[in-house]
């Protein structure tokens, strides 16, 4: 994907380097215009991993954002400095169909490791929004809709075997991120591992009970295998509402270092789990109703976007090698069939990944913000046990949600 930085090359920028290194760019420069040192430089960064700046200059701004050799909230935790150059290449790949759904890529600078985009100053990170009791009615839609057209023209649906291979195989090479999906995500949370926290003593017995019930382990198991094995599609990896910005109508989707090839509902099942972590963690009746909207909107636009990318591809016979053109363009009722057979497996997936998302943002490493709305602690134990106990009737008795509906109903119900 790109040469390996020089030890001599790399080093971590400082404001007064920033500005050093977008004047060398001419394009950036102009970009900003005027002189470097009226450009003001603010450091943004908000994840986990990364330095992030953002740039303004009299003629307009960019985001800035250079990948750490450690982990930005944990120096001791060493990381490779790769991950910049798989959000640009996730970028590349993707914006071609997703368009202004993402932001726009600028440079990448594969010694330094830097990654600039277009400014999204102006725009809220969605979490924090809706921890402030925002509402963005078209969000989730939009989410929806990225989702299908990220994943519909990178997967073998719309393209030949030989393709599909040539895009995702250097993906496939992002191990280092995702070695934390697989430990932080879908195994920490499961066994005794100095990692993991949670609210203790109150949901020791809710932890505890989680980890013996060997149903949930069978469903883990399954997901992890899934998530491993199967290969759909171009993956976001990290796709939750700390990873989306919001201003009025307009809804971009950020952060895609995480990217792999991977099932598509891990995707789905990482957005439509921190919906339900946010039900639960907010006390407004009016909160929930639009959390429970938000879940059926995003699900509602995905299956209908996928269902109409694929549609159209067998039509205009420039589908791929799965469920070949020749197969279904003079039979739509068969087309109709396997559609909603996938995308039902689709759903089946998104609702176990959700609920191993709300496991491990309760009891894992990384936790959400929006239980922090809740400052009593023995009420935020109660709601966070409550949705613990949600997730693991997603994992062990999945025909109590066979579907995004019957998820949101009985998660109303669990959340009231």
């Amino acid at each position: 994907m790109t040469r390996p930085a020089s030890p001599t090359a790399y080093r971590t920028l400082d404001p007064a380097g920033i500005r050093a290194f977008l004047a060398a760019q001419p394009a950036l420069a102009a970009r900003l215009g005027g002189q470097p040192d009226v450009w003001r430089v603010h450091e943004v960064s908000d994840g986990n991993l990364n330095n992030v700046f953002l740039v303004d200059g009299p003629a307009g701004g960019i985001c800035f954002k250079q990948s750490l050799p450690h982990v930005r909230v944990d120096p001791n935790w060493k990381m490779p400095l790769d991950r910049t150059a798989f959000e640009a290449a996730y970028l590349r790949a993707v914006r071609p169909h997703v368009g202004d759904l993402t932001t726009e890529l600028l440079h990448f600078d594969p010694d330094l490791f830097v990654l600039v985009v277009e400014s999204l100053d102006g725009h809220v990170v969605l979490r924090h929004g809706l921890m402030q009791g925002g509402d963005w009615p078209d969000a989730a839609a939009a989410i929806g809709r990225f989702v299908a057209r990220a994943t519909f023209p990178t997967s073998p649906l719309a393209l030949k075997f030989e393709d599909a291979s040539t895009l995702l195989a250097p993906f496939a090479r992002n191990h280092t991120l995702t070695r934390i999906t697989v430990d932080l995500v879908l195994t920490d949370p499961y066994h005794p591992h100095p990692r993991n926290r949670w609210l203790s003593p109150e949901l020791d017995a809710t932890v505890a009970a989680l980890r013996a019930d060997p149903a949930v382990r069978r469903r883990v198991g399954q997901m992890q295998a899934r998530f491993l094995t199967c290969q759909q599609a171009l993956l976001h990896g990290d796709l939750h509402t700390g990873s989306v910005m919001v201003s009025g109508s307009d809804t971009r989707v950020i952060d895609g270092e995480f990217a792999l090839p991977g099932p598509i509902g891990f995707d789905c099942g990482l957005f439509v789990g921190n919906l339900l972590m946010h039900l639960f963690a907010t006390p407004a009746p009016e909160g929930r109703a639009r959390a429970l909207r938000d879940i059926d909107r995003f699900w509602t636009h995905f299956r209908q976007d996928f269902t109409t990318l694929w549609t159209n591809a067998i039509a205009c016979g420039q589908s791929g090698d799965a469920y070949a053109a020749p197969l279904f363009r003079d039979d739509p009722a068969s087309l109709q069939q396997v559609q909603t057979q996938f995308l039902d497996d689709i759903e089946a997936d998104t609702i176990a990944f959700a609920a191993l998302e709300i496991i491990r943002r309760t009891t894992g490493y990384a936790h959400v913000a929006d239980f922090d709305l809740i400052t009593d602690r023995t009420a935020r134990a109660a709601r966070q046990e409550a949705a613990l106990r949600l997730a693991r009737d997603m994992l062990a008795e999945p025909a109590r949600t066979p579907t995004i509906s019957a998820l949101g109903a009985l998660a109303a119900a669990r959340a009231a």
